[in-house]
């Protein structure tokens, strides 16, 4: 936790309302991506893109592709 990704794409299996949701947030090829802290359940993530602080369930990340 706590250093910068790069968002590389998502996974082939993403539902189509998933992933344009995704884009929508600002989950894009190339953006910055940097996780600041999770759940005590491990099933929250608090994440930072764009300058923006957004809390996700790992359902939905679990489809974003990093490098």
């Amino acid at each position: 936790m706590g250093s910068y990704v790069d968002i590389s794409g998502f996974s082939e299996n993403t539902p189509t309302k998933i992933k344009r949701r995704l884009l929508d947030l600002g989950f894009t090829n190339g953006q910055k991506i940097r996780t600041i802290r999770k759940s005590a359940l491990g099933k929250d993530f608090m994440v930072e893109i764009r300058n923006f602080i957004l809390t996700l369930r790992w359902d939905l990340l679990k489809y974003i592709l990093v490098e």
